[in-house]
């Protein structure tokens, strides 16, 4: 047999899927070293972010009502055009527990369950890691997360996941923010915030996390994990906008985007955020993008070449034609009950209930050492 060229070995395992990538690491010790290494890691994940492969749909399903609504997740392949799903176990699963997807970045997923009850799990390499209780207290004895983030600190090389909890005390409510690092196992709580957010996950673009205010928008700093204020877009005008239950920033393609639906749900605007050149987190500015003459669009991703977006409209998921201005049908689907649907035809799964939908990219992103394993076949 030939012997090939180290560089070309490492080369076309850059390529491979995260599950062949975790059968080859047996082939020998120094495939293992080499697949395990913080380098191949990084290298690994940024050619899917740059060739825009191995990115994943996510979405979850209830077992049964009756059941405590215990999720289980599937998962379909936009490099398979989304055409089949596959199940991915819920490493928390339990009859007495509902466990929600609150973010996902970098093929990292946070899960929640009873508001001070989170973990981070991986499920491409199968490996969980449950958090520690936030050590959060108050006065009154009342606590509530009403809020979540997940992000990554390219300055430390570090996942964080930040919180903020209601604080009732002596009838003044502030919120807090409690910030976790993935590197020390450790939470540290951080600034308070004045202002209500309306958005549930903050998204995640330009090394900050950002949230929907009372007629604000917010930004925090991973690195210095401190609150911003971010500006608004040109023209912005709170009682010319329709936002009801419906988040105005987003993050798609890896950029923040603010959607803002106008003229009575007749249309929707899309402005891009462009951070400074200086680098700092905290500067930027809104440049207005393109406007879709339909309002109440959730969009979820790019298409590979650019072209085409993934919206979901109510009980339907589709791609939209930048260029065309045209629409191709991914589900079909009819609601079954409040923030439900029950898809009728979606990847071959007949009849599930389907909860919220997420983007993700397959990784090797570790959760360290001690992580736990998923207990999920391949």
């Amino acid at each position: 047999m030939p012997t090939f060229f180290p560089e070309l070995v490492t080369d076309i395992l850059l390529l491979l899927p995260v599950k062949s990538l975790l059968r080859f690491r047996c082939l020998s010790t120094s495939h293992c070293s080499e697949i395990d290494s913080a380098d191949f890691v990084k290298n690994h994940l940024n050619i899917s972010i740059q060739k825009k492969i191995r990115q994943k749909l996510l979405f979850c399903d209830s077992e049964s009502i009756t059941n405590g609504f215990a999720f289980d997740f599937y998962c379909a392949d936009f490099d398979d055009d989304l055409k089949a799903a596959f199940l991915l176990k819920n490493p928390l699963k339990s009859p007495h527990r509902c466990t929600m997807v609150c973010a996902s970045y970098n093929g990292l997923i946070l899960l929640g369950f009873r508001f001070n009850n989170l973990a981070l799990w991986n499920p491409f390499t199968r490996r969980y890691r449950r958090l520690p209780l936030c050590p959060v207290k108050t006065l009154s004895g009342f606590q509530n997360f009403v809020n979540f983030g997940l992000g990554y600190d390219s300055a430390l090389d570090d996942y964080k996941v930040v919180t903020i909890s209601e604080f009732h005390d002596s009838n003044h409510v502030v919120f807090q923010a409690w910030v976790f690092s993935l590197k020390s196992n450790s939470w540290k709580r951080s600034q308070d915030m004045e202002n209500k957010f309306t958005a549930l996950v903050g998204c995640f673009a330009n090394g900050a996390l950002y949230w929907e205010c009372d007629n604000k928008f917010v930004g925090f700093d991973l690195t210095n994990e401190v609150f911003f204020d971010v500006p608004f877009f040109p023209g912005w005008d709170p009682k010319s906008i329709y936002h009801h239950d419906y988040d105005i920033l987003v993050v798609f393609g890896g950029n923040l985007y603010a959607s803002i639906i106008r003229d009575e749900h007749k249309s929707v605007e899309f402005y891009l955020f462009v951070s400074d050149k200086s680098g700092e987190v905290a500067g930027g500015s809104w440049r207005k993008e393109f406007t879709l003459e339909e309002g109440d669009l959730s969009p979820l991703a790019y298409s590979k070449e650019g072209d085409k977006i993934l919206f979901r409209k109510g009980n339907e998921i589709f791609w939209y034609n930048l260029e065309e201005k045209t629409r191709q049908r991914v589900v079909v689907a009819s609601p079954v009950m409040t923030d439900f649907l029950w898809i009728t035809d979606i990847f071959g799964r007949p009849e599930v209930p389907v909860y919220n939908y997420h983007v993700c990219c397959e990784s090797l992103v570790s959760l360290g050492n001690d992580a736990a394993f998923d207990g999920a076949p391949y």
